[in-house]
């Protein structure tokens, strides 16, 4: 029988841990029915474009946007809309054993090979299952801001599959590179997948040996955090937990329920890559190219460029200079350069650090689009594209499907750590973590 103080002593660790982590019993694509898996798996849902999703329905009929993106309306009816529909093509493939659940529970290994301006690169993490903590709490962070929009999809389909399809990309600080270690050292063994999805190599190993498990959870007991890419299924994650407690009356923090996969990656290691994410925006009011560029030079060094690629140019020489490029339309092209940071300080007056003013992605939204151009609020939600590709940018406003484009240096990852450990927020979209997880890989049923 526990004693009272072993029993303090044992709920005082429970507040003071950080990551909890707990293995899980995968739900994985069966091999014997899908030969080649890399006609089943699809980016993260966020950025799937119509085109996009076409393509991938076509590669297989067991794809998984028929699940995590399904086709259809919200509003068809309980039974026939596409959320129902997710869950009756879930539970079919499930019955004919498409998809299979592992029967150890397991941390499985998840490494991607790929390429940056010519040079290959390694990232590798785990999925694991992890506590669903409050932000108050502090254990888990946040760097971005989040759409109602997206966290009401995301939700309705959590009810109606009780399953997480994709996993939430995570980041911990290991400069040692303990974890990572454990995890090179498993994958000489033959992976249980090895694919190419345009262009990038992604392996996956499963660890079902406790006292790795084991270590690896006691690695990351005293390692907040922070959510690198899926902050609507974070959040997502909360309210269902929440819904979930009330429903069952069940508040004890063991159910199935309190927990949501992840992926967890060092924010130490070199194979972390940051790609920048240019804006382009729409139902602006009448712009005055003069008087924009007017009020620019109040803080910026406005400097006019012939190209694009004569802008990316510029961004790179002035990385650390807090630089944005701008496009009119009509082939108008600015580089814009912060003079000082006491003229941004000073317009930026309220709580926030001096880090937060001063991240570009900030300048952009609360300096340039608010201030100057006089739009923001919920006017931008359905006004705004995020690229990570210039061109694509700039073509969209010379077709004048959009009317302006901003062109930003990649957030550098010290700022998410740096941002999101004071408990501040990013405007959304502000980071590009690549390459993107694939979802397919592994699901996990909210049931033990």
């Amino acid at each position: 029988m526990i004693t009272d103080q072993a029993a303090a002593r044992l709920n005082e660790w429970r507040l003071l841990r950080l990551a909890e982590i707990r293995p899980l019993k995968g739900v994985l694509y069966n091999k014997s029915i899908v030969e080649d898996l890399s006609t089943v798996v699809a980016p993260p849902y966020d950025v799937i474009g119509e085109e996009a999703h076409k393509t991938l329905l076509k590669n297989s009929k067991y794809n998984v946007v028929r699940l995590e993106l399904p086709q259809g309306s919200s509003t068809d009816g309980s039974k026939n809309n596409k959320y129902a529909r997710a869950w009756s093509t879930y539970s079919d493939w499930l019955e004919k054993g498409v998809l299979v659940r592992d029967l150890e529970p397991s941390i499985y290994v998840y490494e991607q090979e790929y390429e940056v301006r010519g040079v290959t690169m390694n990232r590798i993490g785990f999925i694991a299952l992890t506590r669903v903590e409050d932000f108050s709490t502090g254990k888990i962070k946040a760097h971005e801001r989040t759409l109602k929009g997206p966290k009401a999809d995301r939700l309705r389909l959590m009810r109606a599959c009780g399953t997480n399809f994709s996993q939430i990309f995570s980041l911990f600080s290991d400069p040692e590179n303990n974890v990572d270690a454990i995890l090179r050292g498993h994958t000489n063994e033959k992976p249980r997948v090895d694919i190419e999805v345009d262009g990038i190599i992604h392996r996956l190993w499963a660890i079902s040996d406790p006292a790795v498990i084991a270590e690896i959870q006691e690695l990351m007991l005293d390692k907040p955090l922070y959510i690198a890419d899926g902050h609507h299924r974070y959040e997502t994650a909360i309210n269902y937990r929440d819904e979930m407690r009330k429903a069952t009356g069940d508040d004890s923090g063991g159910r199935a329920f309190d927990f949501t996969m992840m992926m967890f990656v060092n924010m130490d290691s070199e194979g972390l890559t940051i790609l920048p994410t240019h804006r382009m925006l729409k139902n602006l009011p009448k712009i005055n190219n003069d008087k924009f560029r007017a009020n620019l030079e109040h803080v910026f060094a406005v400097e006019k460029m012939e190209t694009v690629d004569k802008v990316m140019a510029g961004l790179a020489a002035n990385a650390d200079k807090h630089s944005i490029g701008v496009y009119m339309g009509n082939g108008t092209f600015y580089l814009l350069t912060l003079k000082n940071e006491a003229g941004i300080l000073q317009l930026l007056d309220g709580p926030e650090s001096k880090a937060w003013k001063l991240l570009d992605v900030t300048m952009l939204h609360h300096v340039i689009i608010n201030r100057v151009l006089g739009f923001g609020g919920t006017n931008i939600e359905n006004s705004i594209k995020f690229t990570t590709n210039e061109n694509e940018a700039v073509e969209l406003v010379t077709g004048g499907t959009y009317q302006m484009a901003f062109f930003l240096n990649p957030t550098k990852v010290d700022d998410v750590r740096g941002i999101a450990g004071v408990g501040e927020i990013m405007p959304q979209k502000s980071t590009y973590f690549y390459p993107k997880l694939l979802s397919g890989l592994v699901f996990n049923r909210l049931e033990w």
